[in-house]
């Protein structure tokens, strides 16, 4: 299968040899809106979902992703939509560049609780919320466009992952 998208940031020095990281996030569609995390910090929209750790299946992290950051209890997977590849800085290691292969899943969340935050994604003041895709491609939209030329970050690939689903889903 080949990527949904390629993303490489040509604004930083790529390393002969690069670290990989695998990322899984659901995309739940209801009644016309897409659940995202909304970080307060950075006034952007995301995908819920995080990365794969140690011993751990993509299907296992995308269940303890989603019950973690929107209190997804029961989740049914409808399909597997495909990955993204990007070669860019590290959110979490900062300055450090990494590949980061992102798998995206159609989902449907049958059970809610109450999320359990991280303590960076706290301090990102992230609230899970359904949204119009339109609005959130456009609040993601203004706010990069006011950084003005900056490097590639998970903000620039989210919103070209909303336009992708907005054009798939037909939203």
């Amino acid at each position: 299968m080949n990527p949904l998208m390629v993303i490489t940031d040509l604004l930083v020095d790529i390393p002969p040899k690069i670290a990989v990281r695998e990322i899984v996030r659901g995309l739940c569609i209801r009644d016309g809106l897409i659940l995202l995390m909304f970080s307060q910090r950075d006034q952007m929209y995301g995908t819920p979902g995080g990365g794969i750790i140690l011993n751990e299946s993509k299907l296992d992290t995308l269940h303890r992703e989603l019950l973690e950051e929107v209190g997804a209890k029961q989740i049914k997977v409808i399909e597997h939509l495909g990955f993204t590849e990007e070669i860019r800085e590290s959110r979490s290691t900062f300055g450090k560049v990494v590949k980061l292969i992102t798998d995206y899943y159609h989902v449907d969340v049958l059970q809610f609780i109450s999320s359990a935050l991280e303590e960076h994604e706290e301090e990102m003041g992230l609230i899970p919320m359904w949204v119009s895709i339109d609005e959130a491609i456009r609040q993601n939209s203004t706010v990069l466009q006011g950084l003005g030329e900056h490097k590639i970050m998970f903000y620039d690939t989210q919103t070209e992952m909303l336009k992708y689903i907005k054009s798939r889903f037909g939203l």
